[in-house]
């Protein structure tokens, strides 16, 4: 059926209008099965993030001789990585992914962000913690074995790399609305006050990516060529000692054919020592 409006140059089509019902119930139809998907990739990865990280958290618990400082680091970051996996995730699942929007409230919002951000940020910084024991351990062997028993002062790291995670985002995230006055905030979205304007995003990039990145860098290539420059010495020095091996045998020779041996006594009067009787 078609309508014309003999006032006007527009003409309506009921044939489109079928034609147009047809492609967003498609689209609609598209879009359930990509959140079904997205849904079952999102649970298998909770399930692996959590499991995985709660076996490393119980063997370290129940293996005493695995308690050692370069171990402990890992088990925050297990810690971490786990909390992840059974908190931030799921609810960002049940949300986004199953209700498309924010349905728990603004406290919970806060909360979660919080939780969120310091965990995300926590992960980063236990990263730089492990590669700079490791940086240790290779450079300066003697002392990081001294410092093994120290877990003080392991704990003492631990700790700074929590609250350091929490400073970064933590009161802003918290305190930002109370600051300004004012929420920007749509209804149904959970974001931080800063996600939508300022420069605290880009100064707090520096803190959060830009130096853990260049720490991390920076350990790990000290600690490749560190190794490198030992294997070449190694190397080097294998090439004197099988040089001088060598000129050892030749001065064995050098003894044996000048002087005559018969009998196992050298006519000469050179003591052949350990020389094997001809």
């Amino acid at each position: 059926m078609h309508i014309y409006n003999n006032n006007a140059s527009l003409t309506y089509s009921g044939d489109d209008l079928f034609f147009n019902t047809v492609s967003i119930s498609n689209l609609s139809q598209v879009a359930d099965g990509m959140g079904v998907i997205q849904a079952v990739l999102m649970s298998c990865i909770i399930s692996v993030t959590g499991t995985g990280n709660a076996l490393v958290i119980l063997g370290l618990m129940a293996n005493k001789k695995l308690r050692t400082p370069s171990n402990y680091f890992i088990l925050n970051l297990a810690i971490s990585d786990f909390l992840t996996g059974t908190f931030t995730l799921p609810l960002y699942l049940k949300n986004y992914v199953i209700n498309g929007r924010w349905v728990l409230g603004k406290n919970i919002c806060k909360l979660w962000l919080t939780i969120d951000y310091t965990l995300c940020q926590c992960t980063i910084y236990n990263l730089v913690l492990i590669s700079c024991d490791r940086f240790l351990a290779v450079t300066k062997a003697v002392k990081y074995r001294q410092q093994q028993n120290n877990m003080k002062a392991a704990f003492m790291k631990m700790a700074s790399v929590w609250m350091l995670a929490f400073l970064n985002f933590g009161p802003a995230i918290i305190f930002w609305e109370y600051a300004v006055g004012y929420s920007v905030v749509p209804d149904g979205e959970c974001n931080p006050e800063f996600y939508y304007g300022g420069r605290y995003l880009l100064y707090s990039s520096f803190f959060d990516f830009f130096t853990p990145m260049a720490a991390i860098a920076f350990f790990n290539l000290s600690i490749y060529f560190n190794i490198r420059c030992r294997m070449k010495s190694r190397v080097q020095t294998t090439g004197n000692n099988s040089s001088d091996l060598l000129a050892d045998r030749r001065s064995d020779n050098i003894i044996v054919n000048n002087g005559i041996v018969k009998g196992g006594k050298n006519v000469t009067g050179v003591c052949t020592g350990n020389i094997k009787k001809v």
